[in-house]
């Protein structure tokens, strides 16, 4: 009884979260897709998104801005066509006007934290 118990828990719990740590230096990549028609996410990276590796170089709370680096590679998000971004490009994350907008009392991390997840390195 005690096994059959300890059985259904394990298979019921729920897997960790992933960890993304907002610090200069780390790497992360992109391990889940935020929808924002449905406010909604989906696990795996976007298409043309799936090994992309990154480090943030820069990180400004205040100013809601994390600067970072295309370390390593294939980048192809929707918003460039079909246009693949190359190692070395930079870029910066800002609050997402869809997440914001459905989520407004949320920190404008959080969308960050469910969609990235760090990496020892890329």
């Amino acid at each position: 009884m005690i096994r059959s118990l300890a059985l259904i828990l394990a298979l019921s719990a729920t897997p960790a979260a992933a960890e993304f740590v907002i610090e200069k230096d780390s790497y992360f990549v992109i391990h889940r897709d935020y929808h924002h028609e449905t406010n909604t996410y989906t696990d795996g990276a976007p298409k043309g998104e799936e090994d992309a590796c990154f480090q943030i170089t820069k990180v400004d709370l205040n100013r809601k801005q994390i600067d970072f680096v295309l370390i390593s590679g294939h980048y192809a998000p929707w918003w460039m066509d079909g246009e693949v971004i190359q190692p070395g490009a930079q870029d910066a994350y800002v609050p997402a006007i869809g997440f914001t907008e459905n989520n407004p009392d949320a920190d404008w991390t959080e969308m960050l934290h469910n969609t990235l997840k760090t990496v020892p390195a890329c």
